[in-house]
């Protein structure tokens, strides 16, 4: 089950740099690019652009393997 909190602590790592973690978090809690534009559009607090939700899905998908 993906969770704002999940989408929140996506966005931290994010917004503080880390990428990579950002987009293993991603994979692990099963966010693809329609979740992350879903959660966003969702959120009250965006700490990162619209435009950042395409490497974060883009992140995930590597970590997928």
């Amino acid at each position: 089950m993906r969770t704002q909190e999940e989408f929140e602590e996506i966005q931290e790592n994010a917004m503080n740099g880390n990428w990579t973690d950002a987009g293993n978090l991603c994979e692990e809690y099963g966010f693809y690019a329609n979740d992350l534009i879903n959660a966003w559009n969702n959120s009250d607090y965006k700490m990162i652009e619209a435009t950042d939700l395409a490497l974060l899905a883009e992140l995930a998908q590597k970590a997928r393997g």
